[in-house]
């Protein structure tokens, strides 16, 4: 049982550290190489895009289940985001859609590692108390 938790934990995390760095990074192709705004500064767009998210880097390297936590709260403007521009007609579309798979992808693996991780810190405690 505690290796089968383990081994959750292991791929959640690796899960999430790929989609949290896939997601930056279509971001960044996005608003700065395959669809620049035409009527903005690209870069201050992609600025407003990628640095609230890379405010969670530290939190995830460290692996802090709360911060895990408040960065799903926080993906939810994400995907709001994500699911208004591929619903839209605009050429965009299929980006919106690449961004809301990957907001998904993340949002589930960063919630499945709290759960999975919060599991294996009470486990690891009550075998210590035990002892």
């Amino acid at each position: 049982m505690q290796d089968s938790l383990n081994r959750k934990v292991a791929l959640s995390r690796a899960v999430t550290l790929f989609s949290f760095f896939g997601l930056i990074l279509w971001l960044t192709a996005w608003h700065l190489m395959i669809s620049p705004p035409s009527s903005a500064n690209e870069y201050i767009v992609w600025g407003f895009q990628t640095l609230p998210l890379a405010l969670f880097l530290p939190v995830i390297m460290k692996k802090h289940l709360r911060g895990h936590i408040w960065l799903c709260f926080f993906l939810t403007v994400y995907f709001m985001h994500a699911v208004t521009i591929a619903m839209s007609s605009h050429s965009t579309a299929m980006l919106g859609l690449i961004e809301t798979l990957l907001v998904m992808i993340l949002f589930t693996s960063a919630m499945m590692f709290a759960r999975w991780q919060s599991k294996l810190n009470k486990r690891n405690q009550a075998t210590v108390q035990q002892d």
